[in-house]
């Protein structure tokens, strides 16, 4: 079987076969995520699209989603001549977009790359912010793992 891209690419087909299957699946993965953020990104330009230069930069973005896109396809399809069965899998499809806002409401919704809260978001059941304990401790069950 051969492939040949439509877009330049920095591999081969043939080259791409000859990966390591765990190099290939961190590549996709990594391309999703890229795809995800520069998409994002398109939307937001799409607002400013009368200016010469964001159009131009919308197109220039259009044409790597596209490269990005194939890359993805070309790899999947390498993994399958590999003998990777479940290269096309849900695994290598794009994770959803998070929910414009965080779960607590408390960060405006930021999160970071991963899509986890920051370090100082509040756990769950936290109460540390609305002041000091009237407990003493005394009679009360406890949860969890004490060091």
């Amino acid at each position: 079987m051969d492939f040949t891209p439509c877009h330049p690419q920095p591999f081969t087909f043939q080259q791409a076969i000859s990966f390591d299957p765990e190099v290939s699946a961190d590549e996709i993965g990594r391309l999703q995520n890229s795809i995800s953020h520069l998409k994002r990104t398109q939307e937001e330009l799409q607002e400013y699209a009368e200016d010469p230069d964001i159009a131009q930069a919308i197109k220039e973005n259009n044409q790597t989603l596209a490269s990005q896109d194939e890359r993805i396809f070309m790899l999947k399809l390498a993994l399958t001549q590999r003998g990777a069965s479940n290269a096309t899998s849900a695994r290598y499809d794009l994770p959803p977009e998070p929910e414009p806002e965080s779960r607590n409401g408390r960060h405006g919704g930021f999160t970071s790359d991963n899509g986890l809260e920051p370090l100082d978001a509040p756990l769950p059941g936290d109460n540390s912010d609305i002041g000091p304990s009237n407990s003493t401790g005394e009679g009360e069950q406890e949860s969890g793992v004490h060091l």
